[in-house]
């Protein structure tokens, strides 16, 4: 032991045991403290770990709602569209959309001439020819006062005619309009017209036949011949009998 420092000094060895004593004091204190820290920062991890998991079963919970919701709104919607649909086969009457849809595409053609012709005895097309009429008119064309004809057939849905233009002349461009409008709310199965002599020049015969029994939509139509004198209908010029693309 004599190489321990101060071993044989009776002054070193007190002052080196005290100093010794101090030290395993400090030490002692700081292992105190760092099981004291070791102990907080642990309970920390946890509550950081519980945090985090919490966190992200809320965040699961909320994409969780925002599908259900979104499948909810999804479901809501062709609920709508299914239910409008019914109301639409129930009645074959143009919707506040549709009126507003065929005001605006027939409003830049004013001074237009229309024929519009329902079936005697049908007072579901009777009402919706007043309909079409009453838009012809809020969109200033000549719209002449809804017809009753006793037709000799049985023309189904709407159809659109118009008297062949001579050679080099093309139809106004109101009739394209008015074709695409229909068209686009389902009113026409397609973008055509039925050629008829009887009609006026540069008038649109609008004919209102039953509501298809069989239609997607009260708008469906199925295709079919001049209302009157199907001979009228003649290929001319690439126009075919059954009708032409304005």
């Amino acid at each position: 032991m004599a190489i321990l420092p101060g071993w044989n000094s009776l002054e070193a060895v007190g002052s080196i045991g005290h100093s010794l004593h101090m030290t395993a004091m400090v030490v002692l204190a700081l292992l105190v403290v760092a099981e004291g820290l070791a102990l907080v920062y642990d309970d920390r991890k946890y509550a950081l770990v519980g945090a985090a998991e919490r966190e992200t079963i809320v965040s699961h919970d909320q994409e969780g709602l925002a599908v259900a919701e979104r499948h909810h709104n999804e479901i809501a919607a062709l609920q709508r569209d299914l239910e409008e649909a019914q109301r639409q086969q129930a009645s074959l009457r143009l919707t506040t959309i549709g009126q507003q849809a065929l005001l605006d595409a027939v409003s830049p053609f004013p001074g237009q001439q229309i024929e519009i012709v329902s079936m005697l005895g049908d007072p579901e097309g009777q009402q919706f020819a007043n309909d079409f009429a009453s838009v012809a008119q809020q969109a200033g064309w000549n719209a002449t006062s809804t017809n009753e004809a006793a037709l000799a057939t049985n023309p189904s849905g709407i159809e659109v005619l118009y008297r062949e233009p001579p050679v080099g002349e093309v139809p106004p461009p109101a009739l394209a309009a008015l074709v695409d409008v229909l068209v686009d709310l389902r009113i026409l199965p397609a973008r055509s017209v039925t050629i008829c002599e009887e009609v006026a020049a540069e008038v649109i015969r609008l004919m209102v036949g039953t509501r298809p029994a069989t239609a997607e939509l009260h708008s469906s139509i199925s295709q079919k011949g001049p209302p009157s004198r199907p001979a009228d209908s003649e290929v001319r010029n690439g126009i075919h009998d059954s009708g032409y693309v304005p």
